[in-house]
């Protein structure tokens, strides 16, 4: 099952996207500048992590704004 999550905080140039990685351990983060679409930071982590990934971004301001579960196959 792949899974996106989009985040955003007022005021800020950025944005944050959770993605499915190929392998079902692993989650892409990147760090994007939203005028542009410009990947500005990148990171690969666990699946097992997020939660505590998405905290840190909700407790410097950024919030959920979408939320994608698509079933393969």
């Amino acid at each position: 099952m792949a899974t996106e999550i989009t985040m955003t905080k007022a005021h800020s140039p950025h944005e944050v996207k959770f993605k499915s990685d190929s392998d079902p351990h692993f989650v892409n983060v990147e760090i994007l500048k939203r005028s542009t679409g410009e990947v500005r930071g990148q990171h690969l982590i666990l699946k097992s992590d997020m939660p505590q990934w998405v905290g840190m971004y909700e407790s410097d301001g950024f919030t959920i704004v979408e939320h994608k579960k698509e079933v393969n196959g």
